[in-house]
């Protein structure tokens, strides 16, 4: 089972903490919005300011980034060409999610060679289903480890091919806060579940 380095165990236990409290007090934040109004007189000058967060994403705003990702599906070609495949990718990297990633630190490779799994043709898309307030959709994938030994997974992510109006790359970085080992034979299963609540 690989290390972490202790930077990466301290992050990984300060989002551990937080989920918790987030889950026990439904708060959740990942995505942030704010609404900024200025009203200003004949001379350009401010003379009313009101800035608020943004909480009502609706269930369009989950439609229309469903439709961009299953989209980019059939416009790219194969998802597992896995420079950028559509849909979710598994590695084997420690280092920390950073904003700028564009891909993850050590991608496992599309095959059944030495180090390497087999990743499905397309990933699962659910639909946008609304319980109460809440509005989500899943991504899901499948990956099967036929490479003849274990492969230990630390770090998945959420890829997007060329869509309609969608450029290719990484959309989301995740270490895992447990690596995951895959024995020889077996599969690993990743689902992103993205939600918004109004």
């Amino acid at each position: 089972m690989p290390k972490y380095p202790i930077s990466t165990i301290l992050y990984l236990a300060k989002l551990s903490i937080k989920d918790k409290i987030q889950d026990t007090l439904k708060l959740h934040s990942n995505i942030d919005a704010y609404i900024t109004i200025e009203v200003k007189d004949k001379n350009g000058n401010i003379i009313k300011r009101h800035k608020q967060r943004s909480h009502s994403f609706v269930a369009n705003f989950l439609t229309q980034l469903l439709n961009q990702l299953s989209s980019s599906v059939g416009s790219s070609g194969t998802t597992n060409s896995l420079a950028n495949p559509t849909g979710i990718q598994i590695g084997t990297g420690t280092t920390l999610p950073s904003p700028s990633d564009t891909a993850l630190t050590n991608p496992i490779a599309n095959g059944t060679g030495s180090g390497q799994m087999s990743y499905p043709s397309s990933p699962i898309f659910g639909t946008v289903k609304i319980s109460g307030n809440t509005s989500s959709f899943t991504v899901q994938s499948t990956i099967t480890n036929n490479s003849g030994t274990s492969i230990t997974v630390t770090e998945v992510g959420l890829n997007c091919g060329t869509g309609y109006y969608f450029m290719q790359g990484l959309l989301a970085h995740d270490l895992l806060s447990s690596p995951v080992t895959v024995p020889n034979g077996t599969a690993i299963t990743i689902t992103y579940t993205i939600s918004v609540t109004t």
